[in-house]
């Protein structure tokens, strides 16, 4: 009896590492560098000095920043003053972004991968952490130091952090760091913001930008707002037009006030000891399990989220 125990046991033990073994990931996140000789070695972490051109910074990663995706939906943010979020789209149900770094093409395609979705402009993007001057999101341009890392990637939920060093805005200097929380199954981000040296009484910004397509838009008193267009990512690639959904849900602990800006519908928020917290969700036109394909459909679902 004790034999055969044992050997269940064993035969259980086997069938558990296995198991472990094939579970499948669904999100991922990567950061690499830029390589003259095309090999774009991935790192866990990087900083660069503050004085270093934002345009030096932003090429010095491939794909110019952090990246992270799940099966349904990819994100970038930019390593340079912007730090704007920028959006993957996807058709199928799928991990990408170790092969396409967000620079899909017509042979991509064509085997079913997705692209960029989102041109960013001015705007702020899907959910970008912004500063306010005068009224008016500003980037993060004046700073000591910049960094990017992967704190956690695991098959089931990704974590990634940003973070700025003697960030001078409106007469202070703040210590930022951001984390961008992701799970499997969702198209949805957790964005946490702590900001050593700041008040409950300062305020930031973040929000969901305007379409420059057929926008459709919309704002909640209570922090919710989205919205739904076309746009050309690519703007060498004038044929590829692509639909995306954005929405942006601020609790009303940091929340302090909506309001249509010229580029964007906007959270305006606030800390509260030192941290902020908001979500981001995204849907790309192009998918086609599952997916949004008009504001109605979109806004809807935003709606029962943002509860």
């Amino acid at each position: 009896m004790n034999k055969k125990r044992i050997l269940l046991r064993l035969v259980l033990a086997v069938v558990l590492m296995m198991c472990a073994n094939c579970i499948q990931a669904q999100v991922y996140a990567q950061l690499k560098l830029w390589d003259s000789h095309l090999r774009y070695p991935k790192i866990n972490e990087i900083e660069f000095e503050g004085a270093d051109s934002s345009l030096a910074t932003y090429d010095a990663i491939y794909g110019h920043g952090v990246m992270w995706e799940s099966e349904y939906v990819g994100f970038r943010i930019y390593m340079d003053h912007r730090q704007s979020i920028d959006l993957y789209g996807k058709k199928k149900a799928q991990l990408e972004l170790d092969s396409t770094n967000f620079y899909s093409n017509a042979e991509w395609m064509s085997k079913g991968y997705g692209e960029d979705i989102l041109w960013v402009g001015q705007s702020v993007g899907a959910g970008s952490f912004r500063g306010v001057r005068d009224g008016k999101p500003v980037y993060i341009d004046t700073v000591s130091a910049r960094g990017h890392k992967i704190v956690e990637n695991t098959p089931d939920r990704v974590v990634v952090e940003v973070w700025d060093k003697d960030w001078k805005i409106n007469g202070k200097t703040l210590q930022m760091r951001q984390q961008y929380t992701m799970l499997r199954g969702h198209r949805d981000v957790q964005i946490d913001v702590w900001l050593e040296g700041a008040s409950d009484t300062d305020v930031f910004a973040t929000g969901a930008q305007k379409l420059e397509m057929d926008n459709e838009g919309f704002m909640q008193k209570n922090g919710l707002v989205g919205s739904w267009g076309r746009n050309i990512p690519d703007k060498g690639h004038p044929e590829l037009v692509e639909g995306v959904g954005i929405g942006v849900k601020v609790p009303k602990d940091y929340l302090v006030r909506v309001e249509e800006g010229e580029f964007d519908y906007l959270c305006f928020i606030h800390p509260v000891d030192g941290h902020i917290r908001y979500h981001l969700a995204v849907a790309a036109d192009m998918q086609e399990v599952d997916g949004f394909h008009d504001s109605k459909s979109w806004f809807g679902w935003l709606k029962k989220w943002g509860k």
